[in-house]
Formats: structure tokens, C-alpha cells, sequence
């Protein structure tokens, strides 16, 4: 009888051990349930007056170069769960979503002055504005036993551009002047006159006299001559987007040769601002002109907006003579030499193909590991593609073509 109230007892003891261990965690449980179902409901009523707050780039600017972007959202009328976190997806509006950011993930919740927001580093390697389409927004506890998940719509778009790369570049230097306003430092020799011609006056050299006119009209006429101007406006430089060889210009290997080609247009615009020289830059399409954008990042704000387009001909654009056109080694061979004979004296050609032909052919690191998103292209699949025999085909005329005539430009 001893033996078995002994063991009675005993068996007592830990079921009472057991109901209390079990009661806690309830309680555990069931408080962090309680709590994040609390804060998500109070998200959802809210849901309209809560907007998420968005910075890209460094130093909270909204412009950033493309790469490992820095990106801090913050929700600052949200309820944070009690020692739990909130994480935060971007849907942009190509149906991609961002890696998750954490808000405040070990903060007490019941500390109401600490900030709300999370950062991380998310990779955005394309050179182009990015539209954002909504957020995920979840709620988790402590123990991350319960999530509840919502959505918010949202209209927010920033902008990535080029980092900067040292690129030489010839000196450029405008022989025209529009408003004598910056005073350069060597004179440059321009042009006379309206035409080049004016009225034959007492004291003018007679050996200028047009006497191919003088025997047509009977009037005589001199060519003006050049004068020395101490004057230069700035440079305009046209970037044409005309690509004829990609069938599809949306590809990985078309978007990768886009992101390498505004890579050099934007460097060498900075190259010519650094000689002191005023940039007006074009591009042969629309920009969309989403944002207050600061003068000295309007370079870059305009490249985002550009893509491939196969419709508006290099040719088309209306530049004067002392304008940069740059082009891609995507453009026709025909279009080119129709450029090159109108006398353009500033054109500047871009292999696209030099990116993706220095990749590696195999990435060892991703048959073992998982894919890295920061790895290179295949250069297997680069050297097997079609668009890679055409556009080497294309480059190679396009060698040709420069050394039978007289361009003046740069290859690069």
C-alpha cells in the first residue's frame, strides 16, 4: 500500500508539472496570437491612413545607383506585435517581388518611441525607373508560430542610374556658339554670316568675290570670313536607342547590353562635364518625368527612362554639326553610313558586345551553391545565341566602314 501511494503521488506531481508546463506555453502562444492578430487587424482597418514609406539609395535620396541598392521602409502608424516583427515585400510592376525587409524584428512593442522602419540591401541591377506595384505586408510573433499577411496597393516609383567608370574620352569641344553668355578658354574659329555670304563693300577683299554667283546674278558677293569668337554655349549630345538587330528587346541579353551601353553614355557625359563643358542631353524618345529631379542628376534621370526602340532612325534626329550622336553597334550598318556621310564630326560608336563577352563561361559556384543573384550571364548560352553571331557580323562591318572613311569619332 505504501508502495503505491508513493507512486501515486509521484504521478501527481507531474501531471501537475505537465498542466503547468502546458498552461504556460498556452499562455505563450496564445498571448503572441492575441497581440499579432491585434496589430494586423488594427493595419487593416487603417490600411488607407498607414502608407509605407519608402527611401532609395544613399543618405535617403530617392536616386541611387543600380547594383546593392540600400532601401528603408518605414510604417510609422503601424502597431509593431509584442516582441514579434513586421516584414515587408515590393511588388514592382513587372510581377517581381524584392527580398523581404524586416521591421524592427527584435524591438519591444510596447516601446511606442522607437522608429519603425527596417532596412536592407536589395539587388536592383537595371539602369531604369522602377514603378512599384504594392507591398506584402506580415505580421509575425515572437515565436514566428503565426503569420497574417496583407496587401497594400501603392503607386511609388524611384529611378537607378550608372555608377561611375573611367572611360577615356577625346576632347569634345563646341565651334558655335547659341548665347555668348560663359566666356572659354581658347577662342574657337565659327562661321560668318547668314549663309556665309554678304553684299560686296568698298574696302572688301575682291579675292573672296563668288564670281560663280557674280556671273549667274550679276551681283557680286564675298564669303565671310571666319572669325575668332572667345564664346562657346554648351554641347548637345544626342544618344540614339536604335536597335535593329534584337528580336526580342526585352530579352536578358538585350536589357544587359542596355544597362552596359547607358553605363558608357552616362560616364562619358561625365567625362565632358569635368572639362568644364555644359551638356545638353537628348534622348530619342519620351521621358517620363515622374519626380523633381535635381539638374545635376538629369542625365541619369533621362537614361532610366530610355529603352531599345527600332521605330525613330538614328538619322531622324535633327543635330547640328557640332553635336555628339552616339550610337550602339546595335544600330544597321546602312543607317550608319548615311550618318557618316552627312558629315557628323562627333559620333560615338558603342560595342555592346564587349559586356557579355568578357563574362565567364561557367559559374562553378552556382552548380553547388544556390544561384547567386549577383552572378554574371552564361557566356556558353552568349556564345551559342544568334543575336551574338549577327551583332559580331554587324560590329565587324561597322570596323570596316570606319577605316574606309573619314570618320572622325570614337570607337569604344
Amino acid at each position: 500500500m505504501e508502495f503505491f501511494v508513493e507512486e501515486t503521488t509521484i504521478a501527481l506531481y507531474l501531471k501537475l508539472f505537465a498542466w503547468l508546463i502546458g498552461t504556460f506555453i498556452l499562455i505563450l502562444v496564445g498571448v503572441g496570437f492575441l497581440y499579432t492578430l491585434i496589430c494586423y487587424l488594427y493595419f487593416v482597418v487603417n490600411k488607407k491612413s498607414i502608407n509605407p514609406k519608402i527611401d532609395i539609395g544613399l543618405d535617403g535620396n530617392i536616386k541611387g545607383e543600380a547594383g546593392q541598392v540600400p532601401v528603408i521602409i518605414s510604417l510609422p502608424k503601424a502597431l509593431l506585435p509584442l516582441l514579434g516583427y513586421i516584414t515587408i515585400k515590393i511588388e514592382f510592376n513587372t510581377g517581381d517581388f524584392s527580398d523581404a525587409i524586416v521591421i524592427n524584428k527584435y524591438s519591444k512593442g510596447f516601446e511606442k518611441l522607437l522608429p519603425k522602419e527596417g532596412s536592407s540591401l536589395i539587388w536592383l541591377p537595371d539602369r531604369k525607373q522602377y514603378h512599384i506595384k504594392g507591398y506584402v505586408i506580415s505580421f509575425i510573433d515572437y515565436l514566428q508560430f503565426f503569420r497574417f499577411t496583407t496587401y497594400k496597393k501603392s503607386k511609388n516609383a524611384f529611378y537607378l542610374h550608372s555608377s561611375e567608370m573611367d572611360i577615356p574620352v577625346k576632347e569634345i569641344t563646341p565651334s558655335k556658339t547659341e548665347e555668348e553668355i560663359e566666356k572659354i578658354k581658347t577662342s574657337r574659329k565659327v562661321q560668318g554670316d547668314y549663309l556665309n555670304y554678304k553684299d560686296f563693300e568698298v574696302g572688301d577683299d575682291v579675292r573672296r568675290i563668288v564670281w560663280k554667283i557674280f556671273a549667274k546674278n550679276r551681283e557680286l558677293v564675298i564669303r565671310t570670313p571666319e572669325v575668332i569668337n572667345p564664346y562657346a554655349s554648351h554641347i548637345k549630345f544626342y544618344t540614339s536607342f536604335y536597335n535593329v538587330l534584337s528580336k526580342d528587346l526585352t530579352s536578358t541579353y538585350a536589357t544587359s547590353m542596355l544597362n552596359y551601353y547607358k553605363d558608357i553614355v552616362f560616364n562619358v557625359c561625365l567625362n565632358i562635364k569635368k572639362m568644364e563643358k555644359k551638356v545638353e542631353f537628348n534622348i530619342d524618345q519620351a521621358v517620363n518625368e515622374f519626380v523633381t529631379v535635381n539638374e545635376n542628376d538629369r542625365i541619369g534621370f533621362q537614361l532610366s527612362s530610355a529603352n531599345w526602340q527600332n521605330n525613330s532612325s538614328v538619322n531622324e534626329l535633327k543635330a547640328s554639326g557640332e553635336s555628339v550622336i552616339c550610337v550602339s553597334s546595335l544600330v544597321s550598318i546602312d543607317e550608319l553610313t548615311t550618318l557618316i556621310q552627312k558629315g557628323s564630326s562627333n559620333i560615338i560608336i558603342v560595342k555592346v558586345s564587349r559586356h557579355l563577352d568578357h563574362q565567364n563561361v561557367f559559374n562553378f559556384k552556382n552548380l553547388f551553391l544556390r544561384k547567386d543573384q549577383n552572378s554574371e550571364l552564361s557566356k556558353l548560352k552568349w556564345s551559342l545565341s544568334s543575336t551574338r553571331k549577327k551583332l559580331k557580323t554587324n560590329e565587324d562591318d561597322i570596323e570596316k566602314l570606319v577605316s574606309n572613311s573619314n570618320f572622325t569619332g570614337q570607337i569604344i
